[in-house]
């Protein structure tokens, strides 16, 4: 079973000093740790008389006993602000500069910054426990975000805290040792929820031949509806399924590129949200011999009521390890329906170490802020979880039905995201189903695939399941920065 290493037991010490309210303590810890993982650096925290050691001080006020030390500003407002559960108020930012960029910063004061703070608000899902905005889906919408606020949503704010703090631990001093991806300084992993595992079922068929074409629900004119049916009999009588084939090509074409990916498979279905396909199916367990054999990751795709349903979670889950030869380890929820500190419990009590739900549903870019894996904090318990998330950036159907872009603007528009994350050090994380090359419905999204993929290894970043990722990001300290 792959288990992942705590975080307090890698990278290279680093003594800290914590000076802040009780309550907000484990707020800080937390977000300090998250700051220093992709550098190599973990916190090593000292109290006390010992404090005088510390490298880096997180408190009120410059403490001559830590001459040494690079002082971060702690804000005293931001421990009562996270002592209430109260909305950002988006006109209270203040904006830094780095790498010729200006930056959202959330807390500060006369004396600069609070990184530490603000870095906890965008890791932590703070801005989704305070709001109560919902979609009819029940998810934190787009809209109501501070990134749709402030015009950030691919720019994550968390990795340029980081650069800032590195820059200001290297003047100080303190070598840092940058966390890669194996032989690599950033990494593309590709992942598919199988939503469905043949198109042409019945409902479909129908939906096609009486209300497209007889009835004209789609409202659309003679000649187009007329084109549509055409391409309905090709795509029908064309041998074999064009979902299935898509599946099948998804794993060929990743495994010509040198890479493996992640594949979301669904065990249950209690919704009409849901589609329902059986885990008996022969068709279905020979694509997870072969995607376990070629050194792929399965994981869940949970039902569309799982998400706030711990027993549908458990339940979906051990069907799943039923059918694979190694635990799975990997989580995403159907319709990225994710309720923060409800779904995350469920999914670690169901056995699961990485979850890759948390994008926005409406837009590309970085919903927590960061292109980094990073734990997920419990706020309720006021601690992080042993759960890892691996955020996903952009997911086809965001650019092509909820964006509108073309073919060329889906195209520009993860390229973009792709060199933030090569800039960064980070992950890039696609979402692409199997409905992929279904030029009836779905025209373009094979090809969009095929171009990020080429256009991840043109850039030098490896190609990499989400357990493989974790695993060698966790793993991997590079030569020393400093």
């Amino acid at each position: 079973m792959t288990t992942f290493p705590d975080p307090a037991r890698i990278g290279v010490p680093l003594p800290c000093f914590v000076d802040v309210p009780p309550d907000f303590a484990p707020k800080a810890k937390y977000a300090i740790g998250s700051l220093l993982l992709p550098l190599g650096l973990r916190p090593h925290w000292v109290e006390g008389l010992n404090a005088e050691s510390a490298r880096l001080y997180y408190g009120p006020e410059r403490d001559a006993r830590l001459a040494t030390a690079v002082h971060l500003t702690y804000d005293p407002q931001s421990s009562i602000y996270f002592s209430r559960k109260a909305t950002y108020d988006a006109e209270a930012v203040r904006w830094d500069s780095w790498d010729k960029e200006l930056w959202p910063v959330l807390f500060g004061d006369e004396r600069g910054a609070d990184y530490v703070a603000s870095s906890f608000y965008w890791l932590s899902g703070w801005q989704e426990y305070t709001s109560s905005e919902r979609d009819e889906h029940g998810r934190f919408p787009f809209a109501a975000s501070l990134q749709a606020a402030l015009g950030t949503a691919v720019r994550p704010s968390v990795d340029a805290y980081r650069e800032m703090l590195a820059d200001r631990l290297q003047a100080a001093g303190i070598s840092i040792y940058r966390r890669t991806w194996g032989d690599r300084t950033w990494t593309f992993c590709p992942t598919h929820d199988i939503d469905y595992l043949r198109k042409w079922r019945p409902g479909l068929i129908y939906r096609e031949l009486v209300e497209n074409t007889l009835l004209n629900h789609r409202g659309v004119g003679g000649m187009a509806r007329m084109a549509r049916l055409g391409g309905f009999i090709r795509d029908f009588i064309r041998p074999g399924d064009v979902y299935r084939k898509a599946f099948e090509r998804l794993q060929s074409e990743t495994m010509a590129a040198g890479g493996t990916a992640t594949f979301f498979i669904k065990t249950g279905a209690r919704d009409p949200h849901d589609v329902p396909y059986s885990t008996r199916s022969r068709y279905l367990l020979r694509r997870l011999n072969a995607l376990q054999t070629a050194g792929f990751d399965v994981g869940l795709h949970p039902s569309y009521l799982a998400a706030d349903r711990g027993e549908y979670l458990r339940e979906e889950a051990a069907i799943l390890r039923s059918l694979l030869r190694e635990v799975p380890v990997s989580v995403r929820q159907h319709y990225l329906r994710f309720e923060q500190g409800t779904t995350s419990h469920f999914q670690k009590e169901s056995g699961f170490k990485i979850d890759s739900t948390l994008g926005f549903a409406e837009h590309e870019g970085f919903r927590c802020a960061t292109c980094h894996p990073f734990q997920l904090f419990d706020i309720e318990e006021n601690a992080p979880t042993e759960l890892w998330e691996m955020p996903l950036s952009v997911m086809e159907s965001i650019l092509f039905n909820r964006r509108k872009y073309t073919a060329e603007e889906a195209r520009d528009a993860t390229n973009n995201l792709a060199k933030t994350c090569r800039r960064f050090g980070g992950a890039m994380v696609g979402l692409w189903h199997n409905t992929a090359w279904d030029e009836l419905d779905c025209p373009g999204w094979g090809q969009h695939f095929m171009d990020t993929l080429h256009g991840a290894v043109r850039a030098g970043g490896n190609v990499l399941s989400l357990r493989k990722a974790l695993t060698r990001y966790l793993a991997t300290n590079v030569e020393k920065k400093g």
